[in-house]
């Protein structure tokens, strides 16, 4: 009896002063850092555990070789065809064989696989094996120590994380709907209304990271958006408002879901003015607009938008929609990186159901990102919505280390029109005669000559 009670009371005191006093107060627990770093050197031990084993089974000696093939400029191979095998010689009669496309049909493979649009709608690669995914498409045994570390990793975070994280998660919803309560009760013509809203809600948010364990690094916080403005930012999945949340107020404006992220939107529209809308209803566009100029004209909370329109997998930023750029006020750009070797934060709604997505990162290692709080930007005088959404996704892609493109994100979810399959075609050709195999003696210019046969050179006579 003595035991169980014993293992109750830690258990209990370890969930009030390791979770929900820290998020009461609003700080950062120096532990949560002291975890991360410990679990770094974890992986980094489990990695050196796998180097030897390559080492030993001469595994590494094909990774360098692959490596070096995939980085190296494109030389004289081996397969080269037949009618470019000797550039130096100015008199050759070249011949043409059916191994000779073999290279030439493998780039263009390549360029397909290593296309640099929709690979940006699924999870990135890891560099380090993190216990959670497999990054080895050859799997051999190991060792008998990875194999215990993996097991007892998976206890870890199942049998002790998992269940905490839960009572966390629970106790923030919990709070979400005693704060709405309190707020609804409370006459908001008193002077520190917005006070006790903004510490109600930002503490529902808080409370959620911590089921996470998050760690958010923020940078320049005197950036941060102010009332009447506009928040843009990066998106990878809905844990972007909540980390924004962490420490200060917003108005969203987003897609209306169902299930239980449809539920949070209801209870977060009884106590601010929150915007949902149907993608395909062309009124809801109108509407939304008409809201959100009406919303910065009184000063209100900032509004947070994700100009992407769809979640992206934290490589990239895609086309941010012009709606949010047209009006006539502030713009607070923020830049949000996670780190992908602790968790997947992409959230692929197309795949996974709100509730599968916050399963994974209930048993994950930890929540570890970095937010950065840009300098404020307005439109310029001659400047167009177009050009300055641009000019701030360019700023934003730049401080997170994301490549910027000018793809539309929402081509995951339409079928594409025949003019973006042949954009995406004529990117995929340029890409390939970038990376083919031509010498220099034959440029890309006369790939039509060598097509109609003429391969014969004139030797001067």
């Amino acid at each position: 009896m003595l035991p169980r009670l014993f293992f109750l009371i830690y258990w209990l005191s370890t969930f009030v002063f390791g979770f929900l006093v820290p998020a009461f107060l609003g700080g950062t627990l120096t532990l949560r850092r002291w975890y991360i770093k410990n679990v770094h050197r974890l992986f980094v031990y489990c990695d050196n555990i796998i180097s030897e084993r390559k080492h030993l089974l001469g595994l590494d000696d094909k990774e360098k070789d692959e490596t070096e093939n995939v980085h190296s400029p494109p030389v004289k191979r081996r397969h080269l065809p037949s009618y470019v095998e000797d550039d130096s010689n100015d008199a050759f009669v070249p011949s043409f064989g059916f191994c000779d496309i073999a290279p030439l049909v493998m780039n263009g493979i390549s360029s397909i696989r290593d296309d640099q649009v929709t690979n940006r709608f699924y999870s990135q690669e890891k560099d380090l094996w993190n216990m959670l995914t497999r990054t080895s498409i050859h799997p051999v045994f190991m060792s008998h120590r990875l194999n215990i570390i993996w097991f007892l990793s998976l206890v870890w975070r199942w049998g002790w994380l998992l269940p905490m994280r839960i009572l966390v998660f629970m106790a923030a919803m919990f709070w979400l709907l005693i704060a709405t309560s309190i707020l609804l009760i409370l006459p908001r013509n008193v002077a520190w209304y917005d006070k006790c809203y903004e510490w109600m809600m930002c503490l529902v948010f808080r409370l959620i990271t911590h089921s996470f364990s998050a760690v958010i690094n923020f940078h320049n916080p005197e950036n941060k958006a102010k009332n009447g403005g506009i928040c843009v930012a990066n998106h990878t999945s809905p844990l972007d408002a909540v980390i924004l949340h962490y420490d200060n107020c917003y108005s969203m404006i987003g897609q209306r879901h169902g299930g239980l992220l449809g539920f949070v939107q209801k209870v977060l529209d009884l106590t601010a003015a929150h915007v949902w809308f149907e993608r395909g209803e062309s009124k809801d566009r109108q509407r939304v607009i008409d809201r959100l100029q009406n919303h910065c004209i009184g000063k209100n909370h900032p509004v947070l938008i994700f100009p992407e329109g769809t979640c992206i997998n934290n490589t990239s930023v895609m086309l941010f929609k012009k709606g949010s750029f047209e009006i006539d006020t502030t713009i607070y750009p923020v830049a949000i990186k996670y780190d992908t070797l602790y968790t997947e934060a992409f959230w692929n709604s197309s795949e996974q159901s709100i509730v599968r997505y916050l399963f994974m990162m209930l048993t994950s290692w930890a929540l570890v990102v970095n937010v950065w709080y840009l300098p404020p930007m307005k439109k310029g005088p001659n400047e167009d919505a177009i050009t300055f959404a641009n000019r701030v996704k360019g700023l934003i892609a730049n401080k997170g280390g994301l490549v910027d493109l000018q793809w539309d994100g929402m081509i995951k979810r339409k079928k594409l029109s025949e003019k973006i399959r042949q954009s995406l075609m004529d990117l995929e050709r340029q890409q390939f005669l970038e990376s083919s195999v031509l010498p220099r003696n034959i440029s890309h210019g006369n790939l039509s000559t060598l097509s109609n046969g003429n391969f014969r050179k004139e030797v001067p006579g």
